[in-house]
């Protein structure tokens, strides 16, 4: 009568682990067993330790920590070295359509700060009305001189609000900043062949 398959396993497992104690391969000192014994590694006399090899040392504090004065504060806006990929924008503002008048006034504000007159007036409509009795072209010297030779603004602008007039008429306040000084500015700002211009821009109190 044969085996069930569950006792001829256990059968040849009990035949295998009895042939290990007489088959001379499974001898305890099998050559291959002793290379646990083998003398460690020994690194030649011209080659030094290296230091994952000794014990880490943290050195103690070297008198009181020093102190800066004035005391360190967070950036109000990053450094100048962080904000010269938007002069791309702001100089090719020309050729590419805003998304929205509120960019328009963020790359307005970015090629003020960086000094770039030509890109800042490139978002100023023909149809311009400026403030006061000034005309258009007057306006544009002075804005002109005033980004040139002028204290720089900060690239970002504050508390933005955008107001839709119409489909293709924006109204949009902002609080710009000159170091510490803060302005409140209000622009209107319309679509034109596609591409959102600044037709009226004036300073509505300083902060």
């Amino acid at each position: 009568m044969p085996l069930p398959p569950s006792r001829s396993c256990a059968a040849a497992l009990l035949l295998l682990l009895a042939g290990c104690h007489s088959n001379p391969a499974c001898n305890p000192e099998a050559e291959y067993t002793q290379a646990v014994e083998r003398p460690r590694l020994q690194l030649p006399g011209t080659l030094a330790q290296s230091e994952r090899m000794a014990p880490l040392v943290i050195p103690p504090p070297q008198g009181e920590a020093v102190k800066l004065d004035p005391a360190p504060r967070c950036l109000d806006e990053p450094p100048p070295y962080y904000t010269r990929k938007a002069s791309t924008a702001a100089a090719g503002a020309s050729t590419l359509a805003m998304d929205s008048a509120e960019d328009v006034v963020h790359a307005w504000a970015v090629a003020w700060s960086e000094q770039n007159a030509p890109a800042l007036l490139k978002f100023y409509s023909p149809s311009f009305q400026p403030p006061g009795v000034a005309g258009s072209a007057e306006f544009m010297d002075q804005r002109r001189e005033e980004v040139t030779t002028g204290p720089a603004p900060a690239a970002k602008v504050d508390d933005i609000r955008v107001t839709a007039q119409s489909a293709d008429r924006r109204t949009v306040t902002f609080v710009q900043r000159f170091g510490g000084d803060r302005v409140r500015k209000e622009m209107v700002l319309v679509r034109e062949g596609g591409n959102w211009r600044i037709v009226s821009e004036k300073t509505l109190e300083t902060l």
